[in-house]
């Protein structure tokens, strides 16, 4: 056999060959479509509702490769399809059990059913979730937590998620208690999670990354209105730092915090705006066992305005083993600005602007400075970037073991004496979006700064 005969039949038995679908809500077999999908090829469904078949239980299988990814997306320029399950109670199935690798799911809705999207059971890698809506789930929308797994490279991104109606679980569940799963290398960015009460009493935060995962990078979200934290990382068990940068919560934090943390995790250039109880709070919750400690906890450039009944930064349990607090706002009027049993004088705690009482033992002189309301633009109107001439401005102390290169809005940073809090002063008037309860920058295609600090 001449060698071209050889590749021409090779080409034959093993090319792999790409379909386009294109699906409407007269498709009486879009499930088996979705479910007998191969590398590369290209599903549109279009605008309408489509309801999974008997109890609504669907499990999807993707398993596309890095060159060849499996994607299925909502038809451009139509309202999102929406796929919901015929049932609604925390008994019933989930909308979607997705799993495989070198996929995407892309511009469509989910509603109805337990949970919304679950990422597995088996384990998943190189996945992304962009342009969804998840809303109306009895339980968790997104979740990626089946024991014995390790997830990897999977983003959720430009996603908005409601669950008002919500009989317990949040936004997004990312990991296991205990390590008996993980999360790693991936990158929860520019979602949108809102209005998680319920008719129940419930735990529901917002973006929850559980013990033992690592390397997470949570970015430029929006909370409003949420009863659990706006984002709650626990500790990475030494294996990589979490990173939650960027974000802002409104009101979230309803019945806790707005950020909460154990070990593990830089916090830089958040805004909390009037969490009910610690704006950002450092908790000695599933701890390493290992170690037994809480340690390497960075938060800098933080604005935390206003608590109704805690303190704008709570320390519980913390030691000194690398804690770094620096350059931040904490804003909290009657409540105390920082609270901490520990006795805090061999902490790195420099050049915070605080507003309130402290409670908290051993802090430093240039830990902390005084300010008052016209620091900020107009807090009246969420705007807490700094006003002309505020005190904030050239207040900071550089970081060069920690840098913050950029700002809230994806500024560039002075390098000698930067702005405290988690914008930086550069013109008159904020040069960046405005805070709303909405996405970052208003909406889930804006522009958000693709900054790594």
């Amino acid at each position: 056999m001449s060698i071209i005969k050889f590749i021409i039949l090779c080409i034959i038995l093993y090319g792999v060959e790409s379909t386009v679908y294109d699906i409407t809500t007269s498709s009486s077999n879009w499930q088996s479509i979705l479910s007998n999908l191969k590398p590369g090829d290209l599903v549109t469904m279009h605008q309408g509702t489509y309801t999974t078949a008997g109890s609504g239980y669907f499990q999807l299988t993707l398993n596309g490769l890095l060159t060849q990814p499996i994607i299925i997306q909502g038809a451009p320029d139509e309202e999102r399809p929406v796929i919901q399950n015929p049932n609604t109670s925390p008994d019933a199935q989930n909308i979607l059990n997705i799993q495989g690798s070198n996929f995407m799911l892309k511009h469509l809705a989910f509603t109805k059913g337990s949970r919304g999207i679950r990422v597995g059971p088996v384990a998943t890698f190189n996945a992304i979730f962009d342009d969804l809506y998840v809303y109306d789930t009895a339980t968790t929308a997104f979740a990626a937590n089946d024991a014995g797994n390790e997830y990897y490279n999977i983003t959720l991104r430009n996603t908005e998620i409601k669950i008002s109606n919500t009989f317990g679980g949040g936004c997004v569940y990312f990991g296991c208690v205990n390590d008996l799963c993980r999360m790693r290398d991936s990158l929860l960015e520019h979602n949108y999670c809102h209005d998680t009460n319920g008719p129940v009493g419930g735990f529901r935060p917002g973006f929850q990354v559980k013990p033992g995962s690592y390397n997470v990078m949570i970015r430029n979200n929006a909370c409003y209105r949420v009863s659990g934290p706006c984002i709650l990382v626990y500790d990475d068990y030494n294996r990589g730092r979490n990173f939650i940068v960027g974000n802002y919560a409104i009101q979230s934090g309803t019945g806790d915090f707005g950020i909460q943390c154990t070990s593990g995790v830089t916090i830089a250039n958040n805004v909390i705006f009037s969490a009910n109880l610690a704006g950002i709070g450092v908790t000695q919750n599933s701890v390493y066992p290992a170690v037994g400690y809480i340690r390497n906890v960075t938060i800098s450039h933080n604005t935390v305005y206003m608590s109704a009944a805690d303190a704008c930064l709570r320390l519980n349990g913390v030691t000194h083993s690398n804690i770094l607090i620096a350059n931040n706002v904490f804003y909290c009027g009657n409540q105390p600005a920082i609270t901490a049993v520990t006795n805090l004088a061999s902490y790195q705690i420099y050049n915070n602007a605080i507003n309130g009482p402290v409670s908290a033992s051993g802090i430093q002189p240039d830990g902390t400075f005084n300010i008052e309301y016209n620091a900020f633009f107009d807090p009246n109107k969420m705007n807490l970037y700094p006003a002309v001439k505020s005190p904030l401005i050239n207040a900071g102390i550089n970081l060069d073991s920690q840098p913050v290169a950029h700002d809230f809005n994806g500024k560039t940073r002075s390098n000698a004496k930067p702005t405290v809090g988690a914008y930086e002063y550069s013109t008159v008037v904020n040069p960046g979006c405005q805070l709303n309860s909405s996405f970052k920058c208003g909406s889930s295609t804006a522009i958000t700064p693709d900054y790594f600090i």
